[in-house]
């Protein structure tokens, strides 16, 4: 439906004479199909007259409707004061003077009620324009404010992203990881802004722009000279804004978390990262095939879990707890988990694989 009605707004701003000429070529159109179906329609002298009032109007404006209604009855005139059949079209148009002259006031009721019938559409659709209009108008600036906020945002993100670096160039080494860390979670969030201000009206994140962004950054930041590859597999998925920023931050987590750990003293491998509908949800999941979670404790009591079950990621290797930790970057996957109602998880088989898993909005999956 929007297309079409784009195609209203496109149409009548074209120039004056195309667009009268275009009403005028409808209704001889319609004149044309009259003529042709003068032993189907006998007996209908205008009914065939209003489709192209209609479409000349919502295509080409008010002026050319109403042009349109001026051409509509003069050219159904013959139908209501007929000739006598058989008679040519030549000499129906010559004696058509006098036969209108010679209808009843009563005859006249005919074009009469077609003319006032012709300008009530008009009217109505001239509305309709203004409605148009109006709406086109409104949208125009919502477009425009909401580039104006992400962009603002985002500067602000920038700003905050600078202020910490400056911060962990002064800081001692255990605050600076934390600071460099808390920068990289606020450039993902200038991720998303960055997305949505290049949406404009949209309020979606393309998931497949997004995320290949990310582990691009990500890959500059942490792999320099290191023998670490990344595959990407992202659905064409276009996600809100708050599964994006959820889906966004948990996938900076986890692929900092395999590039720390999973390849110790420069051992090569492979990080994947994937994003697909699995049911009703969008699951992440980060997996590696480096040296894997640590065994369990020698004690043998079992470290804490992640937030939500700990579900099979597709193998049949073992499963292992995720170690205890009070780091904020634990804390935040936790947070974010609980949060939108999600699960977060991990196993350990030839290296580690980390999922999470968020409820899916359907409106937004169906884009």
């Amino acid at each position: 439906m929007k297309p079409f009605i784009t195609t209203f707004l496109s149409l009548r701003r074209r120039p004056a004479p195309v667009r009268y000429a275009g009403a005028a070529l409808l209704v001889c159109l319609a004149f044309g199909v009259r003529i042709a179906l003068d032993d189907v329609l006998d007996g209908y002298p205008v009914v065939h007259f209003f489709p192209a009032l209609v479409l000349g109007t919502l295509w080409f404006g008010v002026g050319p409707g109403l042009v349109a209604v001026v051409l509509s009855t003069t050219l159904a005139l013959p139908f209501f004061a007929p000739a006598d059949d058989g008679i040519p079209w030549t000499q129906q148009l010559a004696t058509l003077p006098d036969r209108l002259s010679a209808l009843p006031p009563k005859g006249w009721a005919g074009p009469a009620l077609f003319v006032v019938t012709s300008l009530v559409v008009v009217s109505i659709i001239a509305a309709l324009h203004d409605a148009l209009d109006t709406l086109a108008a409104g949208e125009q600036q919502q477009a425009m404010l909401l580039r104006e906020i992400y962009h603002r945002i985002r500067n602000d993100l920038q700003s905050v992203s600078s202020l910490l670096m400056v911060a962990e160039s002064r800081a001692g080494a255990k605050e600076a990881g934390e600071l460099a860390k808390a920068g990289e979670r606020v450039r993902v969030l200038g991720l998303v802004y960055s997305s949505l201000q290049r949406l404009q009206r949209e309020p979606f994140v393309p998931a497949r722009a997004f995320l290949g962004q990310l582990v691009e950054n990500l890959a500059a930041a942490h792999v320099a000279g290191r023998p670490i590859t990344f595959t990407v597999e992202v659905e064409d998925l276009k996600l809100p804004q708050r599964a994006a920023v959820t889906l966004g931050l948990a996938a900076n987590e986890l692929l900092t978390n395999a590039l720390k750990y999973a390849f110790p003293a420069g051992r090569p491998g492979t990080v994947a990262v994937r994003l697909g509908t699995e049911g009703q949800r969008w699951v992440l999941r980060v997996e590696d095939d480096g040296v894997g979670l640590p065994p369990p404790a020698a004690n043998g009591e079992s470290p804490a879990t992640t937030a939500g079950p700990a579900e099979d990621s597709g193998t049949n290797g073992n499963h292992h707890p995720r170690p205890a930790r009070t780091g904020l970057g634990h804390l935040l996957l936790e947070q974010l988990a609980r949060q939108c109602g999600g699960q977060l998880g991990q196993v350990s088989d030839g290296g580690v694989k980390a999922w999470m898993a968020v409820p899916a909005t359907p409106e937004a999956t169906a884009l």
